[in-house]
């Protein structure tokens, strides 16, 4: 029994680790040439969804299970990729500052939501996975222990018969697709609806140091060392493409410049596609094509919190026959596929 795996982001990655746990023989496949988000991903992670000031989705299971999954990677990859800290959040008017007091008064808010102070309202259990770090240091690994495929997953070279499924001069039992936004063209999966998200962040150098901790002004302002900060991030559902835009520079910067008016300049751009999906929950699933072939997807901005346990989740489900929760299972848009040829 073997799986293949096809994409090495942090879908691919939360895959394979799964799978490696419970000793299960896979193979990745992750090309060098194509652009990735978790690549330029900020990596944040935060409980509190701050324009309705809701607790972000199962964030009770999902925070421990993520912290116990990172912590275990970094002892196996031998590299720090979590850093814990508070945010704040600036509390801009009235209305807000007496939302964020009477969700403190919830016992459900109290672990993630602290008092305000000088405009500032406290977040907790947040903090950073380094994703390009876990990404470089995971594909090495994967690489010197040869279940790395470096190249470009080719559709036309996937021959399935009854037994098994060939791709070129090998076989699997089974292949999960952790694509990422590519995922919105396979033709196994096109008919669920993807909708895309380019997101943009920036780092500026102060002539001075302006904060030691991380900040909210509608973009988050982390500080990295050496007075820089980066600004992250931008989201637009137009002009779909990997290229950083001077409008992205303008919006992250309006952040920044109402708490701080020092000169800076701006030294780094990043610009990627997010895999968001539109009713914001991922996509876990077989094809109803060929019950053979997964999708992992749709994690979205929460990536880093989602990972883990749903990676974990999809696993169970394929190894052990357990059920996907009826939020995640792709099984909730059949009615899509019913219909594809009239949603393209």
């Amino acid at each position: 029994m073997s799986t293949l795996i096809i994409g090495g982001g942090l879908a691919g990655i939360c895959i394979a680790e799964q799978l490696k746990q419970i000793g299960e023989p896979f193979k990745l496949i992750q090309p060098t040439n194509i652009p990735s988000s978790t690549a330029v991903a900020t990596g944040m992670f935060n409980p509190i969804v701050f324009k309705r000031l809701n607790l972000s989705w199962m964030v009770d299971a999902l925070i421990p299970e993520m912290l116990t999954f990172y912590q275990s990677l970094e002892a196996s990859l031998g590299v720090n990729l979590v850093e814990k800290h508070e945010l704040f959040k600036k509390i801009k008017n009235q209305a807000y500052e007496d939302f964020w007091n009477k969700r403190l008064k919830d016992s459900e808010y109290t672990p993630f939501m602290g008092d305000i102070n000088n405009t500032f309202g406290e977040v907790k259990q947040t903090g950073t996975l380094d994703c390009a770090l876990l990404q470089t240091s995971y594909i090495s690994k994967l690489k010197s222990e040869k279940l790395l495929i470096e190249s470009k997953f080719q559709l036309e070279n996937l021959v399935p018969d009854k037994d098994q499924l060939h791709y070129n001069d090998e076989t699997f039992d089974r292949i999960i697709f952790c694509e990422g936004a590519f995922a919105a063209e396979n033709p196994y999966f096109k008919w669920l609806p993807f909708k895309l998200c380019k997101g943009e962040w920036i780092t500026v150098r102060a002539e001075e140091p302006m904060t030691d901790i991380v900040l909210n002004n509608v973009v988050n302002i982390i500080p990295i060392g050496g007075n820089e900060y980066k600004l992250s991030s931008t989201f637009t559902w137009e002009d779909l493409d990997w290229k950083t835009t001077p409008e992205a520079i303008d919006d992250l910067l309006k952040g920044f410049t109402e708490l701080f008016d020092v000169p800076f300049q701006v030294i780094d751009q990043k610009a990627a596609i997010r895999p968001t999906v539109a009713d914001r929950r991922p996509y876990l699933g077989s094809s109803p094509d060929d019950d053979r072939l997964f999708i992992f997807n749709g994690l979205g901005s929460k990536g880093v919190m989602l990972a883990p346990y749903f990676s974990k989740h999809l696993v169970k489900h394929i190894f052990r026959g357990e059920k996907l929760l009826p939020e995640v299972d792709i099984k909730r848009h059949y009615k899509r596929y019913l219909n594809r040829n009239e949603n393209t």
